[in-house]
């Protein structure tokens, strides 16, 4: 999701580039892709002599390696005369981007982390990225296509909702399990709660992994699979948001929008920590009750006005903004770039 949003935006930069994916041929969007395709039997990142065939044969200008990648490939694209960035979104991953055998051909590096979710680098990464002069990775925060005004008011109509009037409930991509019940099912029992009680439209977002049919509801709207320009643009006009500590939680600051978070996958509770801690947001465990309770309070204008006054004193970032900035500072596009 986050390299086609980039390519979105690299195309519309630049219209007469020409971008390519190299994807596992195994995976539910392999024939989805708007650009162009070259397969892998594996994850790219296991399939070296693939990927390596395929930089040869395309020689690109830019070589994006989004949170994957082996060390031959980064080699193998710098050898060819492309740019190499890198997209890390965790500690770990960003170790490995600045491991001697990557970072040596490592032209741009981007953390899809805040300061604030993220360790700073340690002493001796620092003396790492001075050795062969390269810059710091950059911590960007989430990536995101924003919308107009006008294209989020053609999307309430379309939901029959009302700006700043509802609350959207989402628990990630559908398919996390919570002690064994579906994340996304405890969520949508925690919207009609909070509907009975509050009177307050709510939408839950099931998620392109939900196993089951949607169930059928006069009061709440349920949506299964959502592209993410649309998805941001429904957080943007909505009232708050009740979400999980992945990603999401990340766009709701950087768009300071109100919102309750649970964690509902190990990767998660120390984000919703550390977001908790500079009062970002409002936790709740992973239960219906306890997400109704800490909505109930989101709404309130006190818990609101809070938020919202701690979420201003982050610095705004505009992470897709600064990528294709950056890229376009690494070298001037023409029409023979590819």
């Amino acid at each position: 999701m986050r390299s086609l949003i980039i390519a979105k935006a690299l195309k519309i930069r630049w219209p007469n580039i020409s971008i390519h994916f190299i994807l596992n041929k195994q995976v539910s969007y392999f024939n989805d892709c708007p650009y162009i395709v070259h397969g892998c039997q594996n994850s790219p990142t296991k399939d070296t002599a693939t990927v390596n065939r395929i930089i040869e044969q395309v020689s690109p200008n830019l070589v994006i390696f989004d949170a994957s990648g082996r060390a031959a490939q980064f080699k193998k694209a710098k050898a060819t005369g492309a740019k190499v960035a890198f997209i890390s979104q965790h500690n770990k991953k960003r170790s490995r981007g600045l491991k001697l055998n990557r970072l040596a051909s490592t032209d741009i590096h981007w953390v899809a982390q805040p300061d604030y979710c993220i360790k700073p680098i340690s002493l001796w990464q620092r003396v790492k990225l001075a050795l062969f002069n390269k810059k710091a990775p950059k911590n960007l925060g989430p990536v995101f296509e924003l919308s107009s005004d006008e294209y989020q008011a053609k999307l309430l109509v379309r939901y029959d909702l009302v700006r700043e009037n509802y609350l959207v409930f989402n628990a990630g991509s559908g398919g996390h399990l919570v002690s064994g019940k579906l994340a996304a099912d405890i969520y949508y029992q925690a919207a009609q709660e909070f509907y009975l009680q509050t009177g307050i439209q709510c939408i839950v977002i099931f998620g392109d992994n939900y196993p089951k049919e949607l169930p059928e509801n006069n009061d709440i709207i349920c949506i299964k699979s959502i592209t993410n320009k649309d998805f941001i643009s429904l957080i943007i006009a909505a009232q708050a948001c009740v979400i999980s500590a992945g990603d999401t939680l990340l766009q709701c600051i950087t768009l300071h929008k109100p919102c309750v978070a649970a964690p509902v996958s190990p990767d998660q509770p120390m984000r919703l920590k550390l977001c908790q801690a500079k009062r970002l947001v409002l936790a709740a465990a992973p239960l219906s009750e306890s997400l109704v309770l800490q909505a109930k309070r989101l709404i309130t204008q006190n818990e609101r006005q809070a938020l919202l006054n701690n979420m201003a004193k982050q610095a705004p970032l505009n992470a897709l903004e600064l990528i294709v900035e950056d890229i376009a500072s690494l070298f001037t596009f023409d029409q023979k770039t590819q």
